[in-house]
């Protein structure tokens, strides 16, 4: 449960906090079975905790810095990116912010939503122009590209998983291992994922503490009708808003029902009131039927 945590929070990914892997994770858990989806809510669950409370001040597009730094070149002239998805964008977006005075976006078919930058047909990559670097961002299901197909560029950045490119090429080839190598060798770094897998785990062991608590206890029982009230408002304004992301409306929901019932239930614990708790936990119930 610890590593699922951890992937789910994104401390295992390059760009540390990567916030598309809370979602995936999510999603991936949905199809199985009752007792998977038991272990994945709680690591789901405390990895959506540790984030709310995490200052994480990097995303996909910081991978861009990087690289450039590693190879020890300046944003200037033009960066070449291909892929037209979640990544792309943000190491498009990136580009422009910090220097690269041209942005060109190469894929199969125009994005869906547009990306500052030209686009160009991936088939018409191997004619374009020198450019100062290269950035695949391409999806996990598309083929190698053979690296002497690129213009001619001193970077190639490969964020791909698998790789986006295979080949030799005269430039500088670096790929995400490279990237965790060299991180691998900062302390600094390293020392703060270590901080945060142990805030994890104090997060993961609460809420299993929780989890027992709501099978045994009055107060536990209340909690888990709160959060089934919370579930089924949580269903509606999924309806409403598709607009935002369902991550958003569950932190957001989530952190509200906490800062409510964090107090209440605190005291209904000292004072041991457990027919109190049993009312108001079919209260809720009660509200749940009256709605439907």
């Amino acid at each position: 449960m610890q590593h699922l945590g951890e992937v789910a929070a994104g401390l295992h990914s390059v760009v540390l906090g990567e916030a598309q892997i809370l979602g995936q994770s999510r999603r991936a858990f949905e199809a199985s079975d009752a007792a998977l989806q038991q272990l994945g809510s709680v690591a789901i669950a405390a990895a959506r905790e540790l984030r709310a409370e995490t200052a994480f001040d990097s995303h996909a597009g910081h991978l861009l810095d990087r690289g450039l730094a590693l190879a020890g070149l300046e944003p200037q002239g033009r960066l070449l990116v291909l892929g037209t998805g979640a990544m792309a964008r943000l190491v498009a977006e990136r580009g422009g912010e910090i220097g690269f005075g041209e942005v060109i976006i190469a894929g199969r078919r125009p994005p869906p939503r547009p990306i500052a930058g030209e686009f160009v047909a991936l088939a018409r990559v191997a004619a374009l122009p020198p450019v100062t670097a290269v950035a695949g961002c391409l999806g996990s299901g598309a083929k190698a590209i053979p690296l002497d197909r690129l213009p001619p560029s001193a970077l190639v950045l490969d964020l791909g998983t698998p790789r986006n490119f295979e080949g030799s090429a005269e430039a500088r080839v670096i790929t995400i291992a490279g990237l965790l190598s060299d991180e691998a060798r900062r302390p600094h770094t390293q020392a703060r994922r270590g901080a945060l897998r142990e805030r994890l785990s104090t997060l993961i062991e609460r809420r299993i503490a929780g989890r027992r608590e709501t099978s045994t206890t009055a107060v536990g029982a209340l909690r888990a009708s709160v959060e089934r009230a919370r579930r089924r408002e949580l269903g509606r304004l999924e309806k409403r808003h598709p607009e935002i992301a369902v991550e958003t409306l569950d932190a957001m929901t989530r952190s509200l029902l906490n800062q409510i019932f964090h107090a209440p239930t605190e005291r209904l614990r000292e004072r041991g009131d457990d027919q109190l708790a049993r009312d108001l936990a079919a209260l809720f119930e009660d509200l749940g039927r009256d709605e439907t």
